[in-house]
């Protein structure tokens, strides 16, 4: 018995070390040291986190390969994955380079030659003329259908060539099924699953030890989103492409694949006549206030625009050229060779463009205008807004161990129940895929792991699916006034939901929002539902 207790001890500790061990691996410094100004990332940071609908989890600064500043605001820890979204089309294209370095496939091969039994019976020119090149590129030419979305069907791929081809290479879309393809084109040539190759070639030589990639239904890598990482292994990411797939020396992946993959290969700026007249007219204005800035300095206004290599985006700006993994809410690992700078970020953002413009204007164009002045300063440290209050509300009597039944809503939330669980309050929220419990505390956040399906800001067939369990939770909560507040957020994702529940006799009404997505925001009414209530299992 003794043996086995010794042996389950040893065990779980090396799974922490585990855990830990890429933590607190790359060099620290400050930022002086560095050339940086300690009052410039001051600036940086409160205009980062002064945007409105913006957290930000994880912030990471390297300048020449060494942390000069790194925050983590609470709940949210060094030790916690984080979901990339989009972010995660970056290390396809990086795996893709390596079977390209391998000699297993080349940029211009058919698509057909490896996903011919995906394909429709019968080609059509456009979808014969498909090349890995044009999905690298997001240039495949799939005409948009809004109502038939290939994540919703048990075979991406299968649904995705049904669709229809035309102009293929001649035109940048945002399609994420073509790095789907590329995942499974990956793991067709190589015979190993995307994550066991990237592992194999890539994580392991970054000392990449927590590492994990939510499948499609096809139990291939979704590829395009998915990929849950550690910020400082985003960093190292980062720092790989910064050294043109140099890593301590060994060359992981070849110089010119990263060149490529940086490169601005394609425009995303769409052709005037396509865009609404609004934005237009917007476009107008930029490329005015773009020639007169040029004007002045001298440089060529054309390079800001944005443009896209191989699953990366690059940005020619006029005074440093960038490039970066970007996904949804705001996940970024941002490059800037000339300056020897990544970023990293992690948050939830409404519009992560505003974030794309804080770090060039309030952190590149001032340091490249000041490269000279190194001020310190007290460092502003990141922070999640906690529900503020009190800990009971004479209402509460009424709330607790009551089940409401909800109208249709936008978030498509069925039933809700708050309980009291010592000091502790449960928020049960029910939808069709079952129940989803938060346990909150007030004045502090209360961390908990549920197998649970978490909040999750993608729709598709079987979101999540492949990802390990469980999954860690953070809420806290607070009365204020006669209104029950409620936030809980989702550590290895990052995404989050917020309730404000107003009870009213048998009716309540909640106002309810998920990651501040405005389509996920919805005022719901609902009243006493007579339902049975299954301990453990929801309604």
């Amino acid at each position: 018995m003794i043996k086995y207790c010794l042996l389950t001890v040893v065990l779980l500790l090396g799974a922490c070390l585990t855990a830990m061990g890429q933590v607190g691996e790359l060099p620290r410094s400050t930022p002086e040291e560095q050339g940086v100004s300690g009052e410039l990332i001051k600036s940086f940071i409160h205009n980062l986190t002064s945007q409105p609908n913006v957290d930000v989890h994880h912030l990471m600064i390297l300048r020449h390969g060494k942390v000069i500043h790194e925050d983590h605001a609470a709940p949210y820890r060094a030790t916690d994955v984080h979901t990339l979204y989009s972010a995660s089309k970056t290390v396809t294209g990086l795996a893709v380079g390596l079977a390209v370095d391998d000699g297993l496939l080349t940029v211009d091969d058919k698509v057909s030659k490896y996903l011919r039994d995906k394909m429709p019976a019968t080609l059509s020119p456009a979808l014969d003329s498909l090349t890995v090149r044009n999905l690298l590129m997001m240039a495949a030419g799939r005409v948009e259908d809004k109502d038939n979305k290939p994540e919703n069907e048990s075979d991406w791929l299968t649904a995705w060539f049904a669709g229809e081809f035309q102009g293929v290479g001649k035109e940048f879309f945002y399609d994420s099924m073509c790095t789907h393809a590329l995942a499974a084109i990956v793991t067709r040539v190589t015979g190993k699953s995307l994550l066991d190759y990237v592992n194999e070639r890539i994580f392991t030589p970054l000392h990449i030890t927590v590492a994990d990639w939510e499948l499609a239904p096809d139990s291939i890598e979704a590829g395009c989103w998915g990929l849950r990482l550690q910020a400082e292994s985003e960093a190292k990411l980062g720092l790989l492409m910064l050294h043109q797939g140099n890593w301590n020396g060994q060359q992981l992946v070849s110089a010119q694949w990263i060149h490529d993959m940086t490169q601005r290969l394609i425009s995303t700026e769409k052709p005037l006549p396509k865009l609404p007249w609004k934005e237009r007219f917007l476009n107008f204005l930029r490329r005015i206030w773009h020639s007169v800035r040029s004007w002045f300095t001298g440089y060529n206004s054309d390079d800001y625009f944005m443009g896209y290599g191989y699953q990366t985006k690059a940005i020619q700006h006029p005074r440093a050229e960038c490039f970066f993994a970007a996904g949804y809410g705001g996940q970024l690992i941002y490059v800037v060779p000339e300056l020897d700078f990544v970023i990293v970020i992690n948050g939830r953002a409404a519009n992560y463009g505003h974030e794309l413009n804080t770090i060039y204007y309030n952190f590149i164009e001032p340091f490249l205008d000041n490269a000279g002045a190194l001020m310190k300063a007290a460092p502003i440290h990141l922070s999640i807004e906690m529900p503020q209050g009190n800990a009971t509300h004479p209402l509460e009597d009424t709330l607790l161990r009551v089940t409401y039944g909800l109208e249709d809503n936008l978030l498509g939330l069925q039933y809700l129940r708050v309980s009291r669980s010592g000091n502790d309050r449960v928020f049960t929220m029910i939808d069709k895929r079952g129940p989803l419990r938060a346990i909150a505390a007030c004045g502090e956040w209360r961390i908990t792991t549920s197998d649970e399906r978490p909040i999750y800001s993608l729709e598709c067939l079987e979101p999540l699916l492949g990802t390990p369990r469980p999954f860690t939770t953070a809420a806290a909560y607070a009365w204020q006034g006669d209104t029950l507040v409620m936030r809980a957020d989702w550590l290895d994702g990052g995404d989050n939901r917020r309730l404000k529940i107003h009870p009213e006799g048998t009716h309540v009404t909640v106002i309810a929002n998920e990651s501040y997505d405005a389509l996920l925001t919805d005022t719901i009414r609902g009243e006493i539902a007579e339902v049975e209530w299954k301990t453990g299992a929801g309604i």
